[in-house]
């Protein structure tokens, strides 16, 4: 059974209160202390984690530039991306090119002689459908050779190399349509037909041969892609050209034949250029969490969550080190960031100077893929360096288990304090419920003499 305590029958007096308020008066100063020192370390933490998301976001910028392949990049640009567009590969030559564009690739159509309608029979035999040096054939039985069944044997055949069934109905009648699913001349239709002994209608009207009189017309020619570039013709099945010139696939998308455009392929500075720039945004972001993290301001007498910190202090040394490292191996011309126009200002960030760094670019592209790319490269180093940082059991990691660890102490101090003032409490409740036992028997006793005084004859006078 749960024990009922009744304090201050005896005396009066509030003792849960009196107890309640002893006890936070003992606790108060302590657990303000614990929860200063772990609020700033948890501060402290979160700092650390915007530290090490800088860090990750300025490795991010670095991604393109220490990759060889961003500097061997071209780019294709057409005087007219109606006609024709270009992509290109690293194997494609700097240069200008003089393209026509002659003709486009075209599907190959035929078409039946007027039928009355689609239901009307034409006759049973075998199509044989060449195409491409490839051939299916078309079984067209008695009852199944309308002009609706063919259509839908030929498009249903499993075999089917390309050839697709329709039907036209115009002003004359209902025409059964032959086109090719592909472009080009060699996927032009040939259609052998061998009517079948009970032919009850003429199914040889489906018959074509491109190289004679058939009972079946050409609706239209099947066309091969001609270009011209600086004189040399090449043609293709489709719209596209590769390997005509080396590293370089041409898209044509219009036929201007005679008119002559202009194909450009030059190295690809802009994106080279906008890698760079987000170099220098990336590390100016990192240099300015730094400089928020580590500052002090001494007419406020404030400092940054991680100013004096030494894990903090060798982060930022180690990359400012490698900034300033020249690239070993290289032309000296050529050798450090600010030969292509980035250059330290205030508070160690990086200034570019856009005009420089496109002259220089232009002049000596090839080479600057060293400077960032290469084996003691600034995005290669910086690369590495940020990996180490950042890396399980690196400085951060290191830095930030530690201060993980003060926090779980912080908690066991904490349960501590809660079991001390536990103790502390009941020793109070204790001697406050003995003060009042005695200060109840006390009353009690206080009580009883004045009874027995007032029973006194002649001792005491009442009013």
């Amino acid at each position: 059974m749960a024990s009922v305590t009744a304090s201050g029958v005896g005396s009066g007096l509030d003792i849960n209160s009196i107890v309640s308020q002893l006890v936070q008066a003992e606790r108060a100063p302590q657990e303000t202390r614990l929860a200063s020192k772990e609020a700033l370390i948890q501060a402290r933490l979160s700092a650390f984690g915007s530290l090490k998301s800088s860090l990750t976001t300025f490795q991010n910028s670095l991604s393109a530039l220490k990759n060889v392949d961003t500097f061997t990049k071209r780019s294709a640009t057409s005087s007219d991306n109606a006609v024709f567009t270009a992509t290109t590969t690293a194997a494609a030559a700097a240069g200008t090119y003089s393209v026509k564009v002659e003709q486009l690739a075209a599907k190959h159509t035929i078409a039946s002689q007027a039928y009355t309608d689609s239901a009307t029979v034409v006759g049973s035999g075998v199509l044989s459908f060449s195409q491409n040096g490839e051939t299916f054939s078309v079984t067209v039985a008695d009852g199944e050779d309308s002009l609706t069944a063919i259509r839908d044997a030929v498009n249903k055949a499993a075999d089917n190399t390309g050839v697709a069934a329709s039907i036209v109905t115009d002003q004359d009648g209902a025409h059964l349509v032959f086109s090719s699913s592909k472009t080009g001349v060699a996927n032009s239709i040939q259609i052998d037909v061998t009517p079948s002994a009970s032919d009850t209608g003429d199914l040889s009207q489906l018959a074509y041969d491109p190289a004679q009189t058939s009972p079946m017309s050409q609706k239209a020619e099947a066309k091969d892609s001609i270009v011209v570039v600086d004189g040399f013709t090449q043609t293709s099945a489709n719209l596209k050209f590769e390997g005509m010139l080396e590293g370089i696939t041409i898209d044509v998308k219009t036929a201007k034949p005679g008119e002559s455009l202009s194909l450009t392929v030059k190295h690809d500075t802009a994106a080279v250029k906008k890698s760079i720039e987000g170099f220098v945004t990336g590390y100016n972001s990192l240099i300015a969490t730094l400089n928020d993290l580590t500052a002090y301001n001494p007419e406020a007498n404030t400092a940054g969550l991680l100013q004096g910190d030494s894990a903090t202090r060798s982060v930022a040394n180690r990359i400012r080190q490698e900034m300033g490292t020249l690239v070993s191996g290289l032309d000296v011309d050529l050798d450090s960031l600010a030969e292509l126009g980035i250059t330290t200002i205030e508070k160690g960030k990086l200034k570019l100077d856009a005009t420089k760094l496109t002259s220089v670019l232009d002049a000596d592209f090839a080479n600057v893929a060293g400077v960032f790319a290469g084996e003691n490269g600034y995005a290669t180093r910086l690369d590495a360096l940020i990996g180490d940082i950042t890396a399980g059991g690196g400085i951060l990691d290191n830095r930030t288990a530690g201060l993980k660890q003060q926090v779980e102490r912080i908690a066991d101090q904490r349960e501590t304090l809660t079991r001390r003032v536990a103790s502390i409490e009941a020793r109070y409740l204790a001697q406050f419920s003995a003060l009042d036992t005695l200060l109840g028997q006390l009353n009690a006793t206080g009580t009883f003499l004045t009874q027995q005084l007032d029973n006194l004859p002649g001792s005491v006078f009442k009013k």
